[in-house]
């Protein structure tokens, strides 16, 4: 059966274009949702300067329509979309390490069409259900807000004997303070946040930290979380660690990551842990963090928009307005 359905289309330079496509059927193995949610992430950023070959838009909670040959799962099931296309059969993925997927070679919404749109087809195995009591506008933050902080954390404290004392956020996007809001719940302590926005950082108060004081001191915090992907963030967290401390790697540029030729870095023993997104293997633990601090995060972040004011949604993102803009449907809620 053929449909039509509207979509967004980065062309460069910050241009999106929305346009109306005909929809095929469903390819095998594969599921056709009605996106009833879709948020922007800093790293869609970049593909709205550069431009994109594929619909943008990788946190996506929607209603699944329409399943290919193959599929089991039942139309009307609500559900988030695992951005990583994994394999599903090697030894990472057989572990539960779908994140570590060794065959991995699509993100959705990056080598694939993702969730800019009134309709997406994703593979079936990458359709997490969403339990009843979840609204789709919290399940979403599990994605990339919760999903992917409660990894970072939960890799960082790999590297420690006992919980975190004090641990510092550099960068209180919305990843920064989904780390703020989960770490009290992952055996962190005492949680500082510094971002130079003033309006991002009283959030990250309100969620439960403290605001950072003098980062120009060497020795603070036995964990820092580094969510901005910028050089001063970068170089920040090198210099506020403690020896024996652990600095999370978590935030993305298109600049190389370096370690300063400094005698005092070249002199600090530290674990540098590099962190990407999350297996589906700790999903049952992230819907628990989520009934806990999901609804919290939903009213703190999200700027609910329609499809059509996409652009407008990003004009306000990148000049910092909003925290999380997110493309809400009725249903979302």
């Amino acid at each position: 059966m053929t449909m039509t359905s509207s979509r967004a289309r980065f062309t460069g330079d910050g241009r999106i274009d929305v346009e109306r496509v005909d929809l095929g059927p469903v390819a095998p193995g594969e599921v056709r949702l009605r996106v009833d949610v879709c948020a922007l992430c800093g790293s869609d950023k970049r593909l709205l300067a550069a431009g994109s070959p594929v619909v943008p838009g990788h946190e996506i909670g929607g209603t699944v329509v329409a399943g290919g040959e193959g599929v089991t799962v039942p139309a009307g099931t609500r559900a988030i979309v695992y951005i990583p296309v994994y394999c599903g059969t090697c030894v990472r993925c057989a572990a539960g390490l779908t994140n570590q997927c060794l065959a991995l070679g699509q993100l959705v919404g990056w080598q694939r069409d993702g969730g800019f749109a009134e309709h997406v087809d994703v593979p079936a195995r990458c359709v997490l259900p969403v339990p009843d009591d979840v609204p789709l506008d919290v399940a979403v933050l599990g994605l990339d807000t919760v999903g992917t902080a409660a990894h970072a954390l939960r890799l960082a404290r790999r590297t420690r004997d006992g919980d975190v004392a004090r641990a510092l956020v550099v960068g209180a996007g919305p990843l920064g303070l989904g780390v703020v809001a989960v770490a009290p719940h992952l055996g962190v302590g005492e949680v500082h946040a510094y971002d130079p926005h003033p309006g991002r950082l009283a959030t990250a108060v309100r969620l439960g930290a403290s605001a950072a004081g003098d980062l120009t001191r060497e020795n603070q915090y036995d964990l820092v979380v580094e969510v901005s992907g910028a050089a001063a963030a970068r170089e920040t967290a090198q210099r506020v660690v403690t020896p024996g401390g652990t600095v999370v790697a978590l935030g993305e540029s298109n600049e190389p990551y370096t370690m300063p030729a400094t005698p005092r870095w070249r002199r600090t023993d530290c674990f540098t842990v590099r962190s990407f997104y999350f297996p589906t293997s700790e999903v049952p633990e992230n819907w628990a963090l989520l009934r806990a601090v999901g609804a919290t995060l939903r009213d703190s972040l999200i700027h609910p928009l329609p499809l059509a004011d996409l652009p407008e949604a990003f004009a306000r993102f990148v000049a910092g307005d909003h925290v999380k803009p997110c493309i809400v449907t009725e249903d979302a809620r």
